[in-house]
């Protein structure tokens, strides 16, 4: 067993002190701390925020240690019995972060706990000292103010949220107790409303998946002053951050509630346990490159909306607001163009978490939905309405996690392959490693169901005749192939257009049947005028999802099968 313990020198201090017990059957002992947290594919390098690493024997005598690695210690015992001391810094609150104040810890152990990788599977217990009138919401048994993993993979892959002013509510399926805990300043109007809607397409995503494996899972919010917006999935939990707290009881900030809390839970079946298999196991020392991210978090973005219209608690309305919402992203992006999902999934690791160079890559999380939203189209209507996206992946879940597996692209395809007894290939070439765009296999899926595509223009003149994006008078991105890329640059500051000065919300500048402007702007501490004119091309276009006037009573059938719209 290994045993941790937790405490602050003073209450409001950022530094969480960790002390570490343990004896082993050899003089030497090598700790490491992990390189990178799981639902983030980012290294994190968590070594960064340690100091005043000290090493004793059961006897407090000094060990000798030296640090071999970034993230790894050598210490040596006679006495084979060892303690470790050190501390964390702790600064920031985001969906995987450690915090510590007076107010509350904030505890994702996979960013603090030193461990011993020959040794991960072993009992770990956790010993936090804190005020006595402080709660424990965590996934893990609870022995007061202990906590028990059976092994360093549970242990890392449960956090904790403790305070004394956490807000509990709870619902229960079947024999599934569901635990929702707050964290901030805010006043929730209507509690029964928020237990009904969770309950609701939580029961939803049971009833689907027909396999749970916890008895309590729990939903661990940090609701912050500022604007705030990340989740992160666990082994029967979710950390959860969203702000600002002034505006929890409005309906964006509630869908926001709704749609992040649908997504991780998802994530229980789809990642946590049905994983790529270069993540079975994880490894935390070193990057873990998958080209499947496209159904780690596409398929889980996608369902993560669909089971709110599912299960009831959002209507079709809200649910095409978020398809189009995805729709911009895709298709305002030229990188699409360039880059495939595969590709951009494996380049996570270099720079998934960053907007990078112009048209460079697409979204495995916006593309990757948007490819599940075709398969699964695809399998309803093959089948009649018989089957779906569902069945793959409870069959990845069977065939895979069941059998202690991970899966492989390969394995994806062969599944879905089996579902809709049909050859996929062409379907990967086109749109997992290929760049073919999807707007027409879209539309045409769509109808099938009483919907159309169609085409919207950028609101913003700007971006719509010109090709230009920018932010306050600075120029952010410039569409391909546009006017603006064969004069302008990518950084230059718009002082006026035709004489009027420059400011992004008016359109002051833009005079109908005008094809010529003159646009002055400021590039390397020199101004520049460049004449732009309108061709007959529109830049930065999106599409929208529009009911069809009349819809047939088989479209019907086919929204019912897909959306469950009685």
């Amino acid at each position: 067993m290994i045993e941790y313990r937790l405490s602050q020198n003073h209450p409001q201090d950022p530094f969480l002190n960790i002390e570490i017990k343990l004896n082993t059957n050899s003089d030497k002992l090598k700790l490491k701390l992990s390189n990178w947290r799981p639902g983030r594919y980012q290294l994190g390098n968590f070594s960064k925020y340690l100091r005043g690493f000290k090493a004793y024997d059961s006897n407090h005598k000094p060990l000798s240690f030296k640090k071999t690695d970034k993230n790894s210690w050598e210490i040596e015992s006679d006495t084979y019995s060892y303690i470790i001391q050190y501390q964390i810094y702790t600064s920031i609150i985001d969906g995987g972060s450690t915090f510590v104040d007076e107010e509350h810890w904030y505890l994702n152990f996979i960013n603090c706990m030193l461990y011993d990788a020959d040794n991960m599977n072993q009992q770990y217990k956790v010993l936090l000292d804190i005020p006595s009138d402080w709660q424990i919401a965590c996934g893990l048994q609870k022995e007061g103010t202990t906590l028990i993993a059976d092994n360093f993979y549970q242990l890392v892959d449960s956090p904790a949220l403790v305070g004394a002013r956490l807000k509990h509510l709870k619902y229960s399926i079947d024999n599934y107790n569901f635990h929702l805990w707050f964290r901030g300043d805010f006043k929730i109007d209507d509690e029964s409303k928020i237990i009904k809607d969770f309950k609701n397409f939580s029961q939803h995503q049971l009833e689907t998946m027909q396999e749970f494996e916890s008895k309590d899972y729990h939903f661990l919010f940090q609701i912050l002053p500022e604007k705030a917006y990340h989740g992160v999935e666990h082994l029967n939990s979710t950390c959860i951050v969203l702000g600002p707290a002034k505006e929890f009881n409005s309906d964006e900030f509630y869908s926001n509630l709704l749609g992040i809390s649908s997504h991780e839970l998802f994530h229980y079946w789809n990642i946590i346990r049905i994983r790529p298999q270069e993540m079975h196991p994880y490894d935390f020392d070193k990057e873990n490159y998958f080209t499947t991210g496209y159904v780690a978090e596409g398929v889980t973005t996608y369902y993560g909306d669909l089971f709110l219209i599912r299960s009831g608690v959002k209507d079709l309305d809200w649910y095409q607001k978020e398809l189009n919402k995805l729709f911009k992203r895709h298709f305002e992006n030229y990188g699409r163009f360039n880059y495939s999902l595969a590709e951009s999934s494996y380049d996570l690791w270099l720079d998934g978490y960053e907007a990078g160079i112009p048209h460079r890559k697409v979204s495995i999380y916006v593309k990757g939905a948007l490819i599940a939203l075709i398969l699964d189209l695809r399998i309803i209507l093959k089948s009649k309405g018989e089957k779906s996206l569902d069945d793959v992946m409870r069959l990845l879940w069977n065939n895979y996690y069941k059998n202690d597996q991970g899966y492989s692209a390969e394995d994806y395809l062969k599944t879905a392959e089996e579902v809709m007894g049909e050859d996929l290939s062409q379907y990967s070439y086109d749109y997992i490693t290929g760049t073919k765009p999807i707007e027409d296999e879209l539309n045409s899926l769509l109808s099938e169901f009483g919907f159309d595509l169609t085409i919207k223009k950028n609101e913003n003149l700007l971006s719509r005749y010109f090709g230009i994006k920018t932010n306050e008078d600075k120029i952010l991105n410039i569409a391909p192939k546009s006017i603006a890329e064969k004069k302008l640059r990518i950084g230059d500051q718009i002082i006026s257009i035709n004489g009027i000065k420059f400011d992004e919300t008016s359109e002051l500048w833009f005079e109908s049947g005008n094809p010529e402007y003159v646009v002055q702007v400021l590039r390397n501490q020199k101004i520049k005028e460049v004449s732009l004119k309108i061709e007959d091309v529109n830049y930065f276009n999106s599409y929208v999802i529009e009911s069809q006037k009349e819809v047939s009573d088989y479209q019907l059938e086919n929204r019912k099968k897909w959306l469950n719209l009685g």
